[in-house]
């Protein structure tokens, strides 16, 4: 963030609005320290928030006339937000500032918050979800993800941000780049295929390209990943590898294989394809030379389990959300 804090309106919002990353949420708190003035000036936009019922009147405004008639009120008219050096004295213009304040919140919902204007929000559920987007591109989202995108992509770039895995099929268009944030990472394509997986327990995110080339950074690292490669981005490194997971897209294809896969490689597949049901492993059992080479297409998790016990000659039992193996 620059000396002048300008996009601290911007990060206000998030931070109602519970968008707030990490390195956002210390952003805000940095400023916050401050000043007393800054403290204040939060106070109200919380206030202005909580009364205006989340600002569900959106829609009626006119965001460009009003935030320009709230702009050469308060004085700034070029559309500036707040510096440290130059905070406008809340006391002296309290009379006016509390109810003009909700017309700022409202121009910058219309600019970063999903459901009030600019940006479109899709979640998925209990099933994967499909989305086609205003350019005709296809996005397949795995359960528990979330997409975030432009309504019209009119800019020079069609921008999107996504949490938990999605699978692109993206719509060439050489002017204008598709690119998709996620954790601490961007993907920038002009039309191509990919897989993208933000893990919650270790911050990694892993791109998989089925078609083209993918250029995959974070801050000044970039990687270039071509079709058939995959790559990770772990504690502030990119690993690349030039190989694919076989099950890495299974909760998109419904197909499970294994090709002289050990009893560990199984049971790492059988987690993530069966998030919904496994959550936790206790493998009491001893060690196995045995590998499986099998397919499953669309199976159940008992379907599974018949099979390894007998190829791995084990138990395969759940107890509830628990997966044990014993011999």
């Amino acid at each position: 963030m620059s000396e002048n804090w300008g996009n601290i309106d911007e990060l206000i919002v998030k931070k109602f609005t519970d968008l707030l990353s990490s390195e956002e949420e210390n952003q805000l708190n940095s400023w916050l320290s401050l000043s007393e003035e800054n403290k204040v000036y939060y106070k109200q936009m919380q206030k202005v928030w909580e009364a205006s019922d989340n600002i569900m009147a959106f829609d009626t405004i006119n965001v460009d006339a009003d935030y320009a008639l709230f702009a050469n009120k308060v004085g700034f008219a070029n559309k500036q937000k707040f510096g440290v050096n130059r905070f406008l004295n809340i006391r002296n213009i309290a009379a006016i500032l509390l109810p003009l304040i909700g017309i700022s919140i409202a121009f910058t919902l219309y600019q970063t918050t999903p459901g009030f204007g600019k940006w479109v929000a899709f979640s998925s559920d209990e099933e994967v979800e499909s989305i086609i987007l205003p350019d005709q591109s296809k996005v397949e989202l795995n359960t528990h993800s979330k997409l975030v995108y432009e309504k019209t992509f009119d800019g020079k770039q069609r921008k999107l941000k996504l949490q938990g895995e999605g699978y692109f099929k993206v719509t060439k268009n050489p002017e204008q780049p598709f690119v998709v944030e996620i954790g601490q990472t961007e993907v920038k394509v002009l039309g191509t295929a990919f897989y993208l997986e933000e893990k919650g327990v270790n911050g990694a995110t892993n791109l998989i390209v089925t078609e083209g080339k993918v250029s995959f950074s974070s801050g000044d690292k970039n990687v270039i990943v071509s079709k058939g490669e995959s790559a990770t981005f772990v504690n502030g490194s990119f690993k690349k590898v030039n190989e694919l997971s076989a099950n890495r897209m299974s909760w998109r294809t419904g197909v499970i294989t294994f090709e002289k896969a050990g009893l560990n490689q199984v049971v790492t597949s059988l987690v993530d394809h069966f998030a919904e049901q496994i959550e936790k492993v206790d493998n009491q059992s001893k060690d196995t030379d045995r590998v499986i080479t099998t397919k499953f297409d669309k199976p159940t998790l008992e379907e599974v389990l018949v099979e390894l016990r007998i190829h791995f000659d084990k138990k395969f039992t759940m107890d509830g959300k628990k997966l044990i193996i014993s011999d």
